[in-house]
């Protein structure tokens, strides 16, 4: 999922049609905290954010992002009119791969946001390698995605419960071990990556961050359980050969 923070029509109209053109999902928001909403929600795999938005400034805002844990990885290109060295360096130094210099130039986009998208971690295994591993077909497959779709959620609503109030018990680490194990074998690679990076069961502040991390997951689940498609799993190419 590709996430535009651009309250420009123009800019905003360019963006989306050649990420339509490259059936790639994406979500706009005009604002900064629609921006907020999205990343609450949405499994972002690349950000493309506006220097200048109508309720903030678009670095404060990556900045913000960047102090979650599960947004540290995620590759960040930037849009302006007037490029500043200062907020460039400062851009850079929150992890921006790319700047767009407004009007954006079309005919090289698609292959500048390829080269942005190489950057974002990867969210599933490829459609040939579970099918080569687990020995599934696009019929068998779903009933096992929603099997391990139904214990995340699951584990979300155990983490809400104890977020906040200490260590979490051996009854909740055990879950999120098997949760893990699953998204493994379903080839969910970005739920075990964050279960890996944020999850100790020792810690009190791992039931809230782990959380947070889940929750564009669980979308995720559903989004592939929704495209019913084998081109879900395979990666987003926008620029035409």
């Amino acid at each position: 999922m590709i996430l535009i923070i651009e309250d420009d029509v123009v800019s905003a109209h360019i963006i989306t049609a050649v990420l339509k053109r490259g059936r790639a999902q994406h979500i706009v928001a005009e604002t900064a905290a629609a921006a907020r909403e999205a990343v609450a929600q949405h499994p972002i795999d690349l950000i493309i954010c506006d220097m200048h938005l109508p309720d903030g400034d678009g670095l404060d805002l990556i900045e913000e992002f960047m102090v979650k844990p599960h947004l540290q990885d995620i590759p960040v290109v930037f849009c302006t009119t007037t490029p500043d060295m200062a907020r460039v360096e400062r851009a850079l130094g929150l992890g921006a791969v790319d700047f767009l210099k407004k009007p954006i130039n079309v005919d090289s986009f698609a292959s500048r946001l390829d080269r942005a998208l190489t950057r974002a971690p990867q969210r599933w295994e490829s459609w040939r390698e579970l099918t080569r591993r687990l020995k599934v077909d696009s019929r068998t497959f779903p009933p096992l995605l929603r099997l391990v779709r139904d214990d995340l959620a699951d584990v979300l609503q155990q983490l809400a419960l104890v977020a906040g109030d200490g260590a979490p018990d051996d009854d909740v680490h055990t879950r999120v071990q098997r949760l893990r194990g699953a998204a493994v074998n379903v080839g969910a690679l970005r739920t075990a990556q964050m279960i890996d990076f944020l999850w100790s069961g020792k810690r009190a502040s791992d039931a809230g961050d782990l959380h947070d991390a889940l929750i564009p997951e669980l979308r995720s689940f559903d989004n592939a359980l929704a495209a019913r498609g084998t081109a879900f799993f395979a990666p987003t190419t926008l620029a035409r050969n």
